[in-house]
């Protein structure tokens, strides 16, 4: 099993396993996480939208518009009840706010 040249063939398999451990399981969930975290700061981002919106709506009698935060369009429309702005990330979102 062991020779002065390489490796022996437990310590290959045991490589294996780990380099199978990392991309198997590690990377996926890593790619979820960071998934999750995209959609949340969307999300964050389109409340900022709709404050954005409620301003436009009380000082200038604005209705609808967009506004671009980080190369992401957030349209919205509204009235003095309700705010819902739309975008789109990974599929169209759409986020309402109601005054009450």
């Amino acid at each position: 099993m062991y020779n002065e040249k390489g490796h022996s063939l437990p310590e290959s398999l045991l490589t294996l396993v780990i380099v199978m451990l990392i991309f198997g399981t590690l990377l996926p969930l890593f790619y979820r996480l960071e998934t999750s975290l995209y959609e949340k700061k969307l999300s964050m981002h389109a409340a900022e939208a709709a404050l954005y919106a409620a301003g436009n709506i009380k000082k200038f009698k604005k209705y609808e518009g967009q506004i671009m935060i980080d190369d992401i369009t957030y349209f919205w429309e509204g009235d003095e009840q309700q705010i819902c702005v739309v975008y789109t990330s990974i599929q169209e979102e759409k986020l309402c706010v109601n005054k009450n």
